[in-house]
């Protein structure tokens, strides 16, 4: 009896991979070993191509071995078109010249074909220089909404991934499913990896809670997000990353309507109820002597404590107090809120 090898009729049945057919094969190795015993000859000497799209085919589920002369012996068009027939997307051959000699995960390819068949996202990876299954997973791991944003799954690397994922997560579960698909939308829109996270971040903060004042004289409270987002740019100030601190009540902003004006942000305090923390003109520069009466005056207004804090004076009443803790005078704890 004649067994056939490479070259001549199918020889199927078991056989296992040797160590570079699991190599260049992975989780496709014992499949293809059934089809090309070892040594593997056809396989591991066909292109990279050919490879790919016979990994590719066993991952859909296609009988690879009724296919094996077409996979590897036809022209790469007809075989490509004998395993994805009618639904092949545009790309896909010029796609497997560029997919590396490795294969990729099952799913990989799975999604890739989803986004070649994608008019935007099939736009970018036809176009790019090369294709990578972790670039495939990176946008299948992203919020479904998300999932055709190639832009910014090529700048984002996996833990940013994980990261943009968690958020939509946090969304979902405090705001429900579609609140948190309709913010997903949104990120996938933005252009670079800067404004994706500045809008997640914003996203993921509510709205500040209610001010304990609505101002006194020339000191405006910042009660939005979007009043926040305005006095950070326009003091080019780090203003907009302290919404978490508003949401939760612990600190509330205000403007001081100069000239020239500062941001002036007052915290909780168990011991004086609100309390000065810092003021600071454009550019976190400190306020002047010559102005801090006019601001301290319109905080007085308002019932704002300025000075030392209530927790600095629970620390003081200890029996170290000018042994190894100092007491430091008050007047110290008022000037230091407007310096740098």
């Amino acid at each position: 009896m004649f067994i056939p090898i490479s070259g001549g009729g199918p020889a199927f049945g078991k056989a296992d991979p040797s160590s570079l057919l699991t190599h260049v094969a992975r989780e496709f190795a014992p499949g293809v070993a059934r089809i090309w015993p070892a040594p593997h000859a056809p396989f591991l000497t066909a292109s990279a191509a050919r490879r790919q799209l016979t990994c590719l085919a066993m991952a859909l589920g296609r009988d690879a071995a009724g296919l094996r002369d077409i996979l590897l012996g036809d022209r790469l068009k007809r075989a490509i078109a004998a395993v994805l027939g009618a639904a092949a997307p545009a790309g896909v051959e010029r796609a497997l010249g560029r997919m590396g000699e490795v294969a990729w995960p099952a799913e990989a390819y799975r999604k890739l074909l989803d986004l070649l068949a994608d008019p935007s996202a099939g736009k970018v990876l036809r176009h790019a220089p090369s294709l990578d299954a972790d670039l495939v997973h990176r946008l299948a791991g992203l919020p479904a909404p998300m999932g055709r944003a190639t832009h910014l799954a090529l700048a984002l690397n996996g833990d940013g991934v994980a990261v943009v994922r968690e958020a939509y997560e946090a969304l979902r579960f405090r705001d429900g499913a579609a609140a948190a698909d309709a913010a997903a939308a949104r990120w996938a829109r933005t252009g670079s990896t800067t404004g994706l996270f500045e809008v997640v971040r914003d996203d993921l903060a509510p709205e500040p809670m209610a001010p304990p004042h609505p101002g006194a004289g020339r000191l405006k409270a910042l009660a939005t997000k979007a009043a926040m987002r305005d006095a950070a740019r326009r003091f080019r100030n780090c203003l907009a990353g302290e919404a978490p601190h508003a949401a939760t009540g612990w600190s509330t902003f205000y403007e001081w309507e100069g000239p020239p004006g500062a941001v002036v942000e007052i915290t909780r305090d168990h011991v004086f109820g609100w309390r000065l923390e810092q003021a600071r003109l454009a550019g976190n520069a400190p306020v002047p002597a010559d102005l801090r009466e006019a601001i301290l005056g319109d905080l007085a207004l308002m019932g704002v404590h300025v000075g030392r804090s209530g927790w600095e004076l629970h620390r003081l009443l200890h029996e170290d107090v000018g042994r190894g803790y100092p007491l430091r005078p008050a007047a110290e704890a008022a000037t230091e809120a407007f310096v740098v």
